[in-house]
């Protein structure tokens, strides 16, 4: 088996937000999982001495049982709980002290742009940037670590160097850049949010130049092949060491994410060709493939042979 660091517990689809881009589409919002199922799910966890469990969903922070749950958590000894969330809840200090108290300590929350009009338009919520902005200093004032991940798309894409200005601004030295799977609400919205990666790389390699002048903690990206940004290719080849367990499933991330690709033509060619396990098929029943480009050279045999 693939090994494992990470478990990510995917507690349920039900969200307070409605984001364009979203991979879940509104079908799956009442499939959620039961409190007995998750705290099986952490024993086993803990059983197999993964470092860090992680919350995710939907949206974690809604349930009634989330501070129960990160309690249960911390009682097994994980080095990082972590929250993935839009971090709506957490503008309310209250609750984000409670969670906080209960052993959370990792707060990965997704902002969507740097102005409230794009973010609000994408969540579908008015009023939902200024809540997670406020749940970000609630956070970031608790001492706890924050990182953001946003999600590239056609709204926010010419924005994204801006956009990480700001969150410097607030503190942020952790950016996590993802590019999204057309597939549930982002395939259904694709005439309003799909851009190209030929489009949108010139923008997240700036704002990836943005944060490495800043010298920032961390600066990732997510779903970008490395015939689009090959600068950043041990990034992207190297194992997640995720296992993700949600509503009636149970993967390890690097085998899910090996099986939605495919490899093309074309792909032969590149340098990456040993390594990379191809471009997503969601992205080529969008987009075609008419601008993935091999990369020239010799063929790279080994990670190592990348750093």
């Amino acid at each position: 088996m693939p090994e494992t660091a990470l478990v990510e517990l995917l507690v349920g689809f039900a969200c307070n937000n409605n984001c364009k881009y979203c991979s879940f589409g509104t079908e799956t919002r009442n499939r959620n999982r039961k409190t007995c199922e998750i705290k099986q799910s952490i024993l086993e966890a803990a059983k197999k001495k993964a470092e860090i469990i992680g919350f995710t969903g939907g949206e974690p922070t809604i349930r009634r049982d989330i501070i129960e749950l990160v309690e249960f958590a911390e009682k097994h000894g994980f080095r990082t709980i972590r929250i993935q969330t839009n971090g709506r809840m957490l503008s309310n200090k209250g609750f984000a002290r409670k969670i906080i108290s209960a052993g959370a300590n990792y707060f990965k929350i997704t902002v969507n742009a740097h102005k409230a009009k794009i973010h609000d338009m994408l969540s579908q919520v008015p009023g939902s940037f200024s809540q997670t902005i406020k749940g970000i200093k609630n956070v970031k004032s608790m001492n706890r670590i924050v990182e953001v991940n946003i999600l590239v798309n056609k709204q926010n894409y010419k924005f994204l160097p801006q956009t990480v200005k700001f969150l410097i601004g607030l503190g942020i030295s952790q950016f996590t850049i993802i590019y999204p799977t057309y597939i549930g609400n982002a395939f259904k919205n694709k005439e309003e949010i799909a851009v190209s990666l030929g489009e949108a790389v010139p923008f997240i390699r700036e704002a990836l130049r943005i944060a490495e002048d800043y010298n920032l903690d961390k600066a990732v990206t997510v779903n970008i092949p490395p015939c689009f940004l090959p600068e950043r290719a041990s990034n992207e080849l190297n194992s997640l060491k995720t296992k993700v367990i949600g509503p009636e499933f149970s993967v390890h991330l690097d085998e899910k994410m090996k099986k939605e690709k495919v490899k093309l033509p074309q792909c032969k060619k590149c340098k990456f060709s040993n390594l990379c396990p191809g471009i997503r098929r969601d992205y080529v029943k969008v987009f075609g493939a008419k601008d993935v480009k091999p990369v020239p050279g010799k063929k790279i045999a080994s990670l190592k042979d990348l750093h």
